[in-house]
């Protein structure tokens, strides 16, 4: 699916195409499965049944680790699409390692909906390129800037509603 107005981007081999639209507002996030356990060292994800503290079965690295996959749809000035979110763009909005959001949500019944919540209606920039897998349908964000003066990551509106104790 070809965007008006991608650039080549940076990246070794094959220059991807990045599409940065000036600016997007997030209409809704999905909450419910946000993350996946991958491999640090390959960056694979972990067989479905994987036990937690063994080795990558892919490379025989170090244990799968919680990674973020977020997806959001957003909005620029004349479309709605979706879009995901991967661990180092996820983070920048969700302010926290994956593991950290995981225990939050487990703690406090309604804690992944007021995280959605959270970022409905934010502006950022998106920097976006085309799927890189095949069979993958959703652009990817490979870099988040937020726009709103004071931004707070949605962690800090997490623990202020539900503050420890």
């Amino acid at each position: 699916m070809s965007r008006p107005g991608c650039t080549p981007g940076g990246g070794s081999g094959a220059a991807a195409a990045t599409w940065t639209p000036p600016y997007c507002t997030i209409v809704a996030a999905d909450m419910s499965d946000f993350s996946y356990l991958a491999c640090p060292a390959c960056c694979r994800r972990a067989l479905p049944g994987h036990a937690e503290g063994l080795s990558c079965a892919a490379c025989g690295g170090p244990a799968p680790e919680r990674v973020y996959r977020l997806l959001l749809s957003v909005a620029t000035h004349d479309r709605v699409f979706p879009v995901v979110l991967f661990d180092r763009a996820a983070r920048t909005l969700l302010g926290c390692p994956t593991d950290e959001l995981a225990r939050l949500f487990a703690a406090h019944r309604g804690a992944a909906r007021a995280a959605a919540d959270a970022l409905q209606g934010e502006m950022c920039r998106l920097a976006l390129r085309e799927p890189a897998r095949d069979g993958a349908e959703h652009l990817r964000a490979v870099s988040v800037t937020p726009l709103r003066d004071g931004f707070r990551p949605v962690v800090d509106a997490l623990r202020t509603l539900y503050p420890r104790g």
